[in-house]
């Protein structure tokens, strides 16, 4: 492996790793309990929170494999590998936090909201590209153009 193709690698899996230390940054971080009544709880803001933070996660997951060529061609095999381990990886942040953190509690809501982002990723994919995580035509790439013209 080239240096080029080093650095091509590092960067492709640069954003889906500060999106994991954000969401570990977001689930670690001690919060004063939100009021019962106010309108964040009655909209279950923090599920619509994790929901969107594991879509991002899933999202760059899928856009990092995607263009690393792993798996190609075996979308359901690369699909059930973002799904398992987005929701392991918020399964497991839940229980840390559960655990470990005061004022913070595990909710079985959040790893459902956690699955769901992660599953709506690929929706929104889809919509992007036109296919589903695995293969993204070579006219639908968008990537730096050096990184294009060097792939093709």
């Amino acid at each position: 492996m080239s240096i080029q193709d080093s650095i091509k690698v590092y960067r492709t899996l640069a954003s889906p790793c500060v999106l994991a230390v954000l969401i570990v940054i977001m689930h670690l971080v001690p919060v004063s309990d939100v009021d019962p009544s106010s309108w964040l709880s009655k909209f279950h803001f923090d599920k619509i929170v994790h929901g969107c933070a594991f879509a991002l996660l899933s999202l760059s997951m899928s856009v990092a494999f995607t263009k690393l060529h792993l798996f190609p061609y075996k979308i359901p095999v690369l699909m059930l590998i973002i799904l398992v381990s987005c929701t392991g990886f918020g399964t497991i942040l839940e229980i840390i936090q559960g655990e470990l953190i005061v004022g913070r509690t595990a909710d079985f809501l959040d790893i459902v909201a956690d699955c769901v982002g992660s599953a709506l990723a690929f929706v929104v994919f889809r919509g992007v590209y036109g296919v589903f995580p695995g293969q993204i035509p070579s006219d639908v790439l968008i990537s730096n153009s050096r990184m294009s013209s060097h792939d093709q």
